[in-house]
């Protein structure tokens, strides 16, 4: 399915029945994929799983241009998927960059969002700490240098790289990238009104970032979940089962 955003094509499935919950996958990740590492087929038993691929990924239109990506624009890029479904409040579960969309969308169209799940994602996260990992990432995207990308982020299954490089357009994520590394990147904490769960692996550098997070949020019902063993993209990629048994008994409270 598509919806069409500032005259791009959105990307989007629709499984199950019951209440929508919204999928946003992270960068170099699609909406398939949180089916192929076992996510969408289990929630999908009690929710209307839509799964979303964000502008540059997956299925959706892919743009080289930086400014096709800025914060506001990504996140009404979301809203147009629920108006295409009719869909006018939602639970938003994103992991990574979609945590970051995730809760754009919440602080900027509260009224769209009833409850937020946030993987792997900071608000409180320094913006120079985060450009000193965005801005060679960008970079290396822009090269095709896959070899570095996987060097930086420590994905070793050649399996999971091949995927991943096979279904990206490296100068189109590289514009995501670099698009959303603007001063209006981040949202107020003061501004997402709904319940928040987040989720991250212990041995994430923005552990910290994330624990402050939830320390701002707490006055909606916060609550944080801490993957052992798991690293950014491994608390994705290797973790549905943990993640799934976490999250979903957040859910049910």
């Amino acid at each position: 399915m598509r919806a069409t955003s500032r005259g791009f094509g959105i990307h989007y499935t629709v499984d199950g029945d019951g209440p929508p919950l919204v999928l946003v996958p992270g960068t170099l990740l699609a909406a398939r994929h949180w089916t192929d590492f076992g996510y969408a087929d289990a929630l999908a038993r009690d929710w209307r799983v839509i799964a979303i691929d964000p502008l540059g990924h997956g299925g959706s239109d892919r743009p080289h241009e930086s400014d096709a990506y800025r914060p506001a624009d990504v996140t009404a890029d979301l809203v147009a998927v629920l108006d295409a479904e009719g869909v006018p409040r939602a639970t938003v579960w994103g992991y990574s960059r979609g945590g970051w969309l995730a809760v754009n969308l919440a602080g900027r169209y509260p009224q769209r969002v009833e409850r937020l799940v946030v993987g792997a994602y900071a608000m409180h996260a320094h913006e120079e700490e985060v450009d000193r990992i965005l801005v060679p990432f960008a970079e290396m995207l822009r090269d095709g240098d896959w070899a570095a990308v996987w060097g930086a982020f420590g994905i070793t299954d050649t399996a999971v790289r091949a995927m991943l490089e096979e279904g990206n357009d490296p100068r189109a994520v590289a514009a995501a990238v670099t698009g959303s590394m603007c001063p209006t990147r981040y949202v107020d904490p003061a501004s997402i009104a709904c319940p928040a769960t987040y989720y991250v692996g212990s041995l994430e550098w923005i552990l910290p970032h994330v624990r402050a997070d939830v320390a701002a949020l707490s006055t909606h019902g916060t609550t944080l979940d801490v993957i052992a063993g798991q690293t950014h993209f491994g608390v994705f990629l290797a973790s549905a089962r943990s993640v799934l048994a976490a999250v979903t008994a957040r859910l049910r409270e």
